[in-house]
């Protein structure tokens, strides 16, 4: 379709729903086409608006009794919002109609499949096998027969039954969507590949089967090969958003900020993208970890607005207000955080040293030991607090409290923390002593100890013994 002919569709539809707005308003039922319900009845199913919808499937059924399409819009509806007695009776009537529609028949099935009348179902399935022709309308006779095996507990003939409703139309989607994530599968799904390997070799061209291989190497963490289908599939077709999408956190897992944030660009300027939480959150970690602080924090300000009770929101923008010095308003989003469920230790300890580099001693205090309350194998909060501690010139509580932590568990931090603490209280033979020991067991995490205690570097004592452990 030419851009004319989309401008000239568009502006018949803006006129269809100005016209149907009005009739709303003044309370009027207007006489509509054939073609303007069938118009309306897609726009207002396609937002999701199924009151609407069934309330025009109504209307348009009383001006236009005979048209099998609106029965199927009321039935389709009545499937939908559960009302299994509503579905079976407009299709009831349908066949007063119809009584050979095979649209209408097949939806049929679909409603007594969907509130699980097997007998009924398998029934109406046999009369439609004998009936049906053509590989897309087998593959769904095949799809059917897959549920249907599903409820009947046949779980490796269910299997059969979407890998040959694949077969026979390698573009039906429900088939690909079963097979790749119905729990029943789990013992099976490793032919998956093998299925889409083969359709891909067949025909190249597929998008949709690319993108399920792609899904498929990201359920098996292959983030290379799940990458690389999703690159095709988007090659192949540069409408179907999923794939950019899933392309874009892809790119996002593998650490390619960069790109990432391209693809997310493109992804957000289409006019049909759909805002959500967890785009925003992968967009403003990639401009974060760029450096990026300004576009990171509209990103988490968006994903606020979006999901205003995720903890790790105000967490991450607590993150950048720190990086930029701005302790208040660091200290305020942390605040934020430890305020919504499920939030961590870490909120926790953000809060503490933003609290710390403002002289809220008490309420950085009570900060450092929430975090350790909430995981008492959290290092970073142990040494964080002991450096907090030495601070504030309370050096035995400082070593105390790593040396009571050394007693339970060690790890690479904690020990390199404990390194900091002894030089900082001036126990320069304990801090030789943990060196020696630290460097034995995590030379590769040495980074640490300068994280911990930058003025290490002007010791020429102890880059002696780093020169030591140096392989």
């Amino acid at each position: 379709m030419d851009q004319a002919s989309n401008e000239r569709q568009d502006q018949y539809l803006r006129r269809l729903l100005e016209r149907y707005a009005r009739d709303v308003q003044i309370q009027e039922v207007g006489f509509y086409s054939e073609e303007d319900y069938d118009t309306l009845l897609a726009h207002f199913y396609a937002t999701h608006d199924y009151d609407t919808t069934l309330a025009l499937a109504d209307q348009a059924i009383a001006q236009h009794s005979y048209c099998p399409d609106f029965y199927k819009w009321k039935a389709l509806i009545h499937k939908i919002n559960l009302e299994e007695d509503e579905a079976l009776a407009t299709l009831e009537r349908l066949m007063f109609y119809a009584p050979n529609d095979e649209e209408a028949l097949v939806l049929r099935l679909e409603v007594l499949i969907h509130f699980e009348q097997v007998d009924d179902a398998r029934e109406l399935h046999t009369k439609l096998e004998g009936r049906l022709t053509g590989k897309p309308k087998r593959s769904l006779l095949a799809f059917f027969d897959g549920l249907l095996l599903l409820q009947e507990f046949e779980t490796r003939k269910a299997w059969s039954a979407f890998v040959n409703a694949f077969r026979l139309d390698p573009r039906q989607e429900p088939a690909l969507d079963e097979l790749l994530n119905a729990p029943e599968f789990g013992y099976l799904r490793e032919d998956l590949e093998r299925q889409l390997r083969r359709a891909v070799e067949h025909d190249p061209f597929n998008h949709l089967v690319w993108y399920y291989l792609g899904l498929w190497y990201d359920d098996n963490s292959q983030d290379e090969k799940a990458l690389d289908a999703f690159s095709n599939a988007r090659a192949l077709d540069d409408q179907d958003l999923r794939y950019e999408l899933d392309y874009a956190d892809k790119l996002f897992d593998l650490e390619d900020y960069e790109r990432a944030l391209a693809t997310y660009a493109i992804y957000l300027a289409h006019p049909e993208a759909q805002e959500n939480y967890e785009t925003y959150m992968r967009l403003g970690r990639c401009h974060q970890l760029l450096g990026q602080l300004t576009p990171a924090k509209e990103a988490f300000f968006a994903a606020v607005r979006l999901e205003p009770e995720m903890y790790d929101i105000y967490q991450h923008l607590g993150e950048c207000f720190a990086a930029e010095e701005r302790w208040g308003m660091a200290a305020y989003n942390y605040g934020r955080a430890v305020e919504q469920p499920n939030h961590t230790a870490t909120c926790w300890l953000g809060l503490a040293l933003c609290q710390a580099a403002t002289n809220e001693t008490e309420d950085a205090e009570r900060a450092f030991r929430k975090a350790i309350a909430m995981d008492d194998g959290y290092s970073d909060a142990f040494v964080s607090y002991a450096i907090f501690l030495a601070d504030h010139g309370r050096e035995q509580e400082a070593r105390g409290a790593l040396v009571s932590a050394l007693d339970r568990y060690e790890d690479a931090s904690l020990l390199y923390g404990m390194v900091a603490i002894c030089l900082m209280t001036s126990r320069r033979q304990a801090a030789l002593r943990y060196l020696n020991e630290a460097l034995s067991r995590y030379y590769d995490d040495q980074e640490l100890l300068t994280e911990w205690y930058p003025n290490l570097r002007d010791d020429r004592e102890i880059n002696a013994i780093f020169e030591l452990y140096r392989p």
